[in-house]
């Protein structure tokens, strides 16, 4: 027997060795944030056939659960470990997307972080439109985010309370517009100071800045003026907006054939615009983002001021938790600028911040394909990242 295993001394010593570098590193809090990372990150990518979280994390439990909230009840699915434990959570916030619950991505996402220890909790947020899309006047789309902010201050609330939560590594991931009121919801008295984290992805900083670039197509930063081309090029919130409160009719119908359905105008229109109109109609057909911007100010100042109140620019004077901020440079329905002005309004409040770019997202999914080298690095600084947040969460 001894003279057999003499045989394979050198097989048995590799897998001993093996066997105890693997418990060293597990047993390193970093280290085994660094396996459960790289196991998770190709998990975001795809439905894998054959993963090493599937294959040595448990099967999440999956359960509908029903809140009562402000405007009736909250349906939301909670993923968790399939154990006693308690354990660190996040609630999902997705904007302006109905049945969320179903999403592939969002199903990938919440079965990986309960295979690797979390509580997932993803609220279906209140959206009475389609999905992608965008109402035509500011009331109704504020209308919208501010019963989705308050049913994610409930559905927190909620989750926080569960026994298999732990409150002190708990809180939001908002992706798109989800992003920005999941900030808006951080920064509610009722829960701001039980708010651990907030991960966004793709979101927006300041909601009359986006309907100014989605209108323009350009982008400002730093004095920057760029380019851009939305993919919500359908929205005229500020267009409505504008025409809206003028007090011909003359000019407000023939505003609206120009800019809402696309008719070209002819002299004779153009000059019996008021004054007044005439106005409007040069800055709008100017596409000057300043210009437009003072306009709106002047001639709507009500829709300006509703749309700050669902911005994170708003409240980030009272948020008091630490903030993950990614977006991808070619974002083409929120525009990168808008997370970095994020960024920069945390840094001066001396929030703990971690701030990433990148080049492999469409929108909010990492599904982008590009050459070799950039995807990744990408792919690495991704896995920086979420190595970052789990040390926060697990």
């Amino acid at each position: 027997m001894w003279s057999s295993l003499h045989k394979y001394w050198l097989v048995i010593a590799i897998i001993a060795a093996s066997a105890a570098m693997f418990g060293a590193i597990w047993a390193n809090g970093h280290s085994r944030m660094a396996l459960l990372t790289v196991a998770m990150v190709p998990d975001l990518f795809a439905d894998m056939p054959v993963s090493v979280l599937k294959i040595v994390g448990e099967e999440p439990l999956r359960e509908e659960v029903t809140i009562p909230g402000p405007y009736g009840p909250i349906v939301a699915d909670v993923y968790r470990p399939a154990d006693a434990d308690s354990h660190g959570a996040m609630v999902i916030a997705v904007g302006a997307a109905p049945r969320i619950r179903d999403h592939p991505g969002v199903i990938r996402l919440s079965q990986a972080g309960a295979r690797a220890g979390l509580v997932v909790m993803i609220p279906e947020l209140h959206y009475p439109f389609r999905q992608g899309e965008l109402p035509d006047d500011a009331m109704t789309l504020v209308a919208a985010f501010t019963r989705d902010v308050q049913e994610l201050v409930v559905s927190y609330q909620w989750l926080i309370d569960q026994p298999y939560v732990d409150q002190k590594r708990s809180g939001f991931f908002g992706a798109s517009a989800g992003g920005g009121l999941a900030l808006v919801a951080a920064a509610d008295p009722r829960i701001s100071d039980e708010v651990g984290f907030c991960a966004s992805i793709g979101t927006y900083y300041d909601m009359v800045d986006l309907f100014s670039a989605i209108t323009t197509e350009s982008i400002q930063y730093e004095g920057e003026v760029m380019a851009w081309k939305p993919w919500l090029g359908t929205s005229r919130i500020l267009h409505k907006s504008m025409i809206h409160y003028l007090s011909e009719e003359f000019d407000r119908e023939l505003l609206t054939a120009v800019f809402l359905r696309g008719e070209n105008p002819s002299a004779v229109d153009l000059a019996n615009l008021s004054s007044e109109g005439r106005g409007v109609y040069d800055v709008l057909q100017s596409g000057n983002p300043d210009s437009i911007l003072n306009l709106w100010n002047q001639v709507s100042p009500g829709d300006v001021a509703t749309l700050k109140e669902v911005s994170p620019s708003t409240v980030i004077s009272e948020l008091n938790t630490e903030l993950f901020v990614l977006h991808d440079r070619a974002d083409p329905y929120i525009p990168y600028v808008e997370s970095r002005r994020l960024r920069d309004a945390a840094q001066e409040m001396g929030l703990v911040l971690h701030y990433a770019e990148f080049d492999i997202f469409n929108h909010v999914e990492p599904n982008k394909w590009t050459d070799p080298m950039t995807f990744l690095a990408n792919i690495l600084k991704l896995s920086y990242y979420s190595w970052l947040l789990l040390q926060r969460v697990l």
